[in-house]
């Protein structure tokens, strides 16, 4: 394949079709890979300036000074010919924003203007802020975006007065490991910018406060249907503000203090971070009294939660329960406020406790349920000292072999449970 002819005539990979020839590119590591394959012939030279996915992948090999690995990725995306890509995927170790703020990279420009499906951006020194500009042109046709910052400060820019500052395409963002400003981000996420976007992921967040050191992160969508935050924030007081119809999935709210959630159409929630009914309002969709999916632990204080809605289809039940007798009481009596559910799948995380009777008082709370799925998830070898502890009562007996819809005698004990 390194010469044009072969056996007097063009080798056979150099005469197939760009479309089979850009497959082959694509398997390569990166889109430098690609490039290099135009040493082969004139034929290659044109092949990967025509890929419909771009992948670059800097390791920072030499002093970050030298040769910015982003200015290099500029240099290939302006060798580019295609009229759009559907993925452009770039992963720095080095970029220094400080030194080259006068001339931000090209690639922004590029994602804005020529992506027409996803774009990843990925950067991992600590040392520097990031200051990104996000802000797409006219006819943005970008639908998913991921964002990795390792502690830097990812900065939101207002669109400009003349209009463009819209993603009029993007249904997906993903944020993770980046600082950022509670302010800017929920402008940002707001149906004005984005008006189609259907999932917003925030993992391992921090957020920081508005001019006034308020930490208050509103999220108002029309289209918005999953949202999951994972964050943090400078203080013990920030507080969460969901306007979303559409909403239908909402997972680990942690850190918010205070939250306020409008949501009429919610169907799902997973809530392990702190719960209290005054404080954390699920506002519209406590009115239905119905949750098709809820997912909590016995040791979080959402476990109230179960109180607050009248069915459950499927309860997902972690079961902490740490050293102690008052911790197996305080399992009791979260499993007193179950919900009425049609599917019951516990995740036994047991310490110092039998997996055996936490789930024989389980069972005995299970009036109803048609479905139990039961895994355990870390069991602790060494017995209770506890000979108060209500986990080695053996005179805790079923009064009948069924409980509802429940054919006890017919559940089997997963391997491993003691």
């Amino acid at each position: 394949m390194g010469t044009e002819e072969t056996d007097g005539g063009v080798d056979r990979i150099s005469g197939l079709p760009d479309h089979l020839l850009h497959s082959i590119l694509l398997r390569l590591p990166d889109t430098a890979a690609a490039a290099r394959t135009g040493a082969l012939s004139r034929r290659w030279r044109r092949v990967w300036a025509h890929l419909p996915e771009l992948s670059f992948r800097d390791h920072g090999v030499g002093p970050r000074y030298l040769s910015p690995a982003h200015r290099r990725v500029d240099a290939a995306l302006a060798a580019h010919a295609g009229a759009t890509v559907t993925l452009l995927d770039i992963h720095l170790r080095y970029w220094s924003p400080a030194v080259d703020r006068a001339a931000p990279p090209a690639f922004l420009r590029f994602a804005s203007r020529r992506v027409a499906g996803e774009l990843r951006l990925s950067v991992r020194d600590r040392c520097f802020s990031a200051d990104i500009d996000l802000t797409p042109c006219e006819r943005s046709r970008t639908t998913a975006i991921a964002l990795t910052f390792h502690g830097q400060l990812l900065r939101f820019q207002r669109p400009p007065p003349t209009g463009g500052g819209e993603f009029a395409a993007l249904a997906t963002l993903r944020i993770k490991k980046a600082n950022v400003d509670t302010g800017q981000l929920g402008d940002a996420v707001s149906s004005s910018r984005c008006p189609r976007l259907k999932e917003l992921f925030l993992k391992q967040v921090a957020l920081r406060g508005g001019p006034g050191g308020d930490h208050v992160l509103s999220i108002r969508s029309g289209s918005l249907e999953r949202l999951e935050i994972d964050v943090r924030a400078a203080n013990f007081h920030a507080r969460l503000h969901v306007d979303a119809p559409r909403l239908r999935t909402l997972v680990n709210p942690r850190v918010f203090s205070d939250a306020d959630i409008v949501a009429p159409n919610l169907s799902e929630v997973c809530w392990y971070g702190p719960y209290h009914p005054t404080s954390h309002r699920l506002g519209e969709a406590g009115r239905r009294r119905h949750l098709q999916r809820l997912e909590i632990a016995t040791d979080s204080p959402a476990v109230m939660l179960m109180q607050h809605y009248d069915t459950v289809h499927e309860l997902q039940l972690t079961v902490k329960i740490w050293k102690g007798d008052q911790k197996y009481k305080q399992y009791l009596e979260a499993i007193d406020k179950l919900s009425k559910c049609e599917v019951l799948v516990v995740r036994f995380a047991v310490i110092e406790h039998a997996v055996k009777p936490a789930l024989r008082h389980l069972l005995m709370k299970c009036s109803g349920v048609k479905k139990i799925v039961v895994c355990c998830l870390a069991s602790h070898k060494v017995p209770c000292e506890s000979k108060s502890c209500q986990c080695k009562c053996t005179g805790s007996k079923l009064r009948s072999n069924k409980t509802g819809n429940i054919a006890l005698d017919l559940l089997e004990q997963p391997h491993g449970m003691q």
